[in-house]
């Protein structure tokens, strides 16, 4: 799944009700640089309902701070990424319980969309809002609508944090689409901006997967399986299966008992249980 990375909450709510500031026609930029340096604060610490209050303070001292909706569409983006996480690697939920809170992680993209939308509405050259709104389009199943936000991130490459995971994100809606060679020229691109980055590595051994490259596909997944900062499980099972297509049993299997080591309740964990040789 990937991806990546990066975004997040909500309405204004009455956290600074009272204050003389927020009637003023301009309202006043520093105290809300001041509270957006707060929230950007407690979002790295992932103490996400700070973050939240944080940014709304922000936004209440001074409207138009497009920051301030990028950091609290992130904490939105937090959340949801939260919940997927109890959907398909801490207990690989199904039915009901699936339902239930895949409805709640859709709402929280929904909610993480709408903040990365109003911070580009006030600043079209926003590269980072840009890509953090391709990314939730990827993840809302909007590849169309992710290539034409990520491009625009590129294209705006000033305040974009970190050009390569932009162009891996986009590599990853080219594939998504299925159009593989444009996700494949992408993702190369990504990887000379940063040579063994693990998302780019992991999604272009998808692509050749996906085009029957078993060689290729396991070279990439084997990359990222040997890099103890990837921990990627993803890439444990598409390295395992990607061996099986070429025959190789024994290192199947031992991407197999690589994969049953990471989130042994997961999802993706069941898939390389299931597999026999």
């Amino acid at each position: 799944m990937q991806g990546t990375g990066a975004l997040l909450i909500a309405c204004l709510l009455g956290v600074v009700a009272g204050c003389a500031a927020c009637t003023q026609p301009h309202g006043d930029p520093k105290k809300s640089e001041t509270r957006l340096a707060l929230a950007r604060d407690f979002l790295g610490r992932n103490e996400l309902e700070a973050a939240e209050a944080e940014a709304n303070k922000a936004i209440a001292y001074h409207p138009t701070n497009d920051e301030a909706y990028n950091v609290r569409g992130l904490v939105h983006y937090l959340r949801g990424m939260g919940t997927f996480k109890l959907i398909e690697i801490e207990d690989c939920l199904t039915g009901l319980d699936a339902e239930a809170l895949r409805t709640d992680m859709d709402a929280q993209l929904g909610k993480a969309g709408d903040d990365f939308r109003k911070a580009v509405e006030l600043s079209p050259d926003y590269g980072e809002a840009w890509s953090n709104l391709g990314v939730v389009a990827n993840l809302m199943g909007e590849p169309d609508v992710g290539i034409e936000h990520l491009t625009q991130a590129l294209s705006s490459p000033a305040r974009l944090v970190n050009p390569g995971l932009t162009r891996a994100h986009l590599g990853w809606a080219y594939f998504l689409k299925g159009d593989h060679v444009s996700a494949a020229k992408e993702l190369r691109q990504a990887l000379q901006f940063q040579p063994g980055m693990c998302v780019a590595t992991y999604r272009l051994g998808r692509v050749y997967f996906a085009r029957e490259e078993w060689e290729k596909a396991a070279e990439q997944f084997q990359d990222v399986s040997d890099q103890t900062a990837c921990q990627s499980q993803e890439a444990a099972l598409y390295l395992m299966k990607a061996r099986l297509e070429q025959g190789l049993t024994d290192d199947a299997r031992a991407a197999r008992d690589a994969c049953l080591k990471l989130s042994p309740r997961s999802c993706a964990a069941a898939q390389c249980r299931a597999q026999s040789f």
